[in-house]
């Protein structure tokens, strides 16, 4: 009898270690949810729903205790007379929930495979540009890597041309620094594109930035800075050149969700460019056997001018490009001075998630020295989910 009595007690002591030991690794994972800013609300969400609170009780208390959100949503259980078991099952309830409803980027749920396709279509007074951008790649949380290989349409008055442009590789890294969300990315280009047809910049391109940002319930502030050696549609919008020479540029801006699944903002963005730029342009092909040459000099210009109006003096540029006409008008590739291709401007965007896999966008920015709106319009689908079923 005490043999078996010490053998039902092992048993019991087994299954309660093996029961804190779970808890504990829920309580991690859930940590490491609220910890990370794209899935801290809708974590605080799914807790709130269970206790039948709002998340801002649960967000006043942490301030008050300076405890963990699991502890206090797990002595919030307690209140109100839940066992242990009953814990655990509340906090699977809640991973449940938030890694079915909702993307989830975090180390929380293990490694994951990327999949991703995203479309845009941008319009202004140069022409229409249109993006389809496949992307694979694996996401292990606070560290991600994809690699992509763009495919573009562009019409203009002067080309047509569909293609693929430079094939990339980006790495992601995301790290919560006290009360702010510090980001950075690099990314490197390699020249797949045609340079002659406007599709690549005809050179190896590093792009690095690094963001910062901080949630304020439903107010997101976010500051970007970075460098880059060609300058495409990495600062504010999907300009109708590539230039190639060293810039700096920053971006910021306001994020509001509207509803969970439907955020708006606005926000500004400039480049300073150092030194020489070539300019690639994508409104302006290479001329044809027979056809009159297009020069790249620029005499005579004074500054910028914006689209189709600003000073340019008396004369015509050589090729018959009428006076008004921008920089990336002039010639398929030109030389220009620095400040020539230096930007500011303002934007303004805002998204819906009809389904968590799925992202539509409407974005309209506008370039100060070139008089130049753009319009986009984007869809987003995310097939990380179903890529990661595949590969089990």
């Amino acid at each position: 009898m005490r043999i078996v009595a010490l053998i039902l007690a092992s048993l019991l002591l087994s299954i309660e270690v093996a029961g804190q030991d779970s808890l504990a690794d829920s309580r991690s994972r859930i940590n490491l949810l609220t910890a990370d800013i794209q899935t801290k609300f809708t974590t605080l969400d799914a807790m709130a729903s269970t206790l039948g609170t709002h998340r801002n009780r649960l967000i006043l208390l942490k301030k008050e205790s300076g405890r963990s959100f699991a502890d206090i949503y797990a002595d919030e259980l307690r209140k109100r007379g839940a066992s242990e078991p009953a814990i655990e099952a509340r906090f699977q309830q809640v991973l449940e929930a938030v890694s079915g409803s909702w993307p989830v980027w975090s180390s929380a749920t293990g490694p994951r495979p990327i999949g991703y396709i995203g479309s845009t279509v941008d319009r202004n007074s140069a022409g229409t540009f249109v993006t389809l951008a496949p992307e694979l790649g694996m996401d292990f949380g606070n560290f991600a890597i994809v690699a992509g290989v763009p495919i573009y349409g562009i019409s203009t008055t002067q080309r047509d041309v569909i293609g693929i442009g430079d094939a990339y590789v980006s790495a992601f890294l995301r790290q919560p620094l006290r009360r702010v969300d510090l980001g950075t990315a690099l990314t490197v280009g390699f020249p797949t594109g045609n340079k002659d047809e406007g599709l690549g910049a005809g050179r190896v391109s590093v792009d690095l930035n690094g963001t910062l940002q901080r949630q304020f319930e439903s107010l997101r502030p976010f500051v970007t800075g970075g460098y880059t050696n060609s300058t495409f549609n990495n600062v504010g919008y999907q300009r109708p050149f590539i230039s190639n020479g060293n810039a700096f540029y920053a971006s910021g801006g306001l994020d509001y969700t509207i509803r969970r699944r439907w955020t708006a903002g606005v926000g500004g963005f400039a480049l300073h460019a150092l030194g020489t730029q070539t300019v690639i342009s994508q409104m302006v092909g290479v001329p044809q056997a027979g056809s009159m040459p297009v020069s790249g000099s620029m005499p005579g210009m004074p500054g910028m001018p914006g689209m189709g109006s600003g000073p340019t003096g008396p004369h015509t540029m050589p090729g018959g490009m009428p006076p008004g006409t921008p920089i990336y008008g002039h010639a398929p590739i030109a030389t220009i001075p620095s400040q020539d291709v230096s930007d500011h401007g303002l934007s303004g965007w805002t998204s819906w998630s009809p389904h968590p896999d799925v992202t539509f966008s409407l974005r309209v920015a506008h370039s100060f020295p070139y008089g130049l709106t753009t319009v986009r319009l984007g869809a987003g689908f995310d097939l990380s989910r179903q890529l990661k079923r595949l590969i089990r």
